[in-house]
């Protein structure tokens, strides 16, 4: 496997160096460059099956790499490397994409480069990726199915109902998406500001609840006229969220 060192920091370059040169005696590092230009050039000419991406970087952040290739264009995959970013970090896991943190530990690089040999490379999810950060608003999102990733907008979604060590993406359109994640990894949506955890199972998109009301026990009614359970506790965290607030 050939991989190139992206990263403006010397030292950080020289960590990932002296991992690799160490502990991989498979992985050939055909390159180390300080910016997305010259990353740009080296991917040109030496082929990289695998660039391991600083996201922030002096001109460019890593993810502008992706605006000097044609997606089509794109067979290396990418590991991005960042100092802690708890927005980052979010868009991370909803496109699905792999990353390290700083300083990186050869558990993490490791455990980073056994998951590359079972996962597609899909270069949409990077777009999804890029237009998250760049618009500072978690709008897409990647749901790795049987069939393979689908890039989804947040938006065309109802909810997420847990099913196990399984979720069930149900959407507007009708559509239903099955992936083999719980519900609880899930939790970052509700950061969005567009999705809420009503109960233990279902995690809802606010802008298709159409009425939270007292009966039966308590419940909300999405606009499809289904009714989902939620608790006192709950409903008033609901009413909270929506006071003052306009769509």
């Amino acid at each position: 496997m050939k991989v190139l060192i992206v990263d403006d920091e010397v030292n950080a370059r020289a960590a990932l160096r002296g991992m690799i040169g160490a502990n991989f005696p498979e992985i050939i590092i055909v390159g180390e460059v300080s910016s997305v230009p010259d990353a740009v050039k080296a991917i040109h000419n030496s082929d990289p099956d695998v660039v391991l991406l600083d996201i922030e970087m002096p001109g460019y952040l890593g993810i502008d790499l992706l605006d000097f290739f044609d997606v089509a264009s794109i067979r290396f995959k990418i590991i991005f490397v960042t100092a802690y970013n708890d927005y980052a970090l979010k868009a991370f896991d909803l496109a699905a994409v792999d990353y390290l943190l700083k300083p990186t530990r050869i558990d993490q690089l490791k455990r980073a480069f056994d998951r590359l040999n079972m996962i597609d490379n899909v270069p949409e999810k990077y777009l999804a990726l890029k237009e998250n950060l760049d618009h500072r608003e978690m709008s897409k999102i990647a749901l790795q199915t049987a069939e393979g990733l689908q890039i989804c907008e947040l938006s065309a979604i109802r909810y997420f109902k847990a099913d196990g060590a399984y979720t069930h993406i149900h959407f507007i359109s009708g559509q239903r998406i099955t992936v083999s994640r719980s519900l609880q990894e899930y939790n970052t949506l509700e950061e969005t500001g567009k999705y809420f955890r009503i109960n233990r199972s279902f995690i809802i998109n606010v802008e298709h609840i159409v009425k939270i009301s007292k009966k039966d026990g308590g419940f909300v009614q999405m606009d499809n006229g289904e009714e989902i359970s939620a608790t006192p506790e709950k409903r008033s965290l609901l009413l909270n969220f929506f006071k003052d607030k306009i769509f």
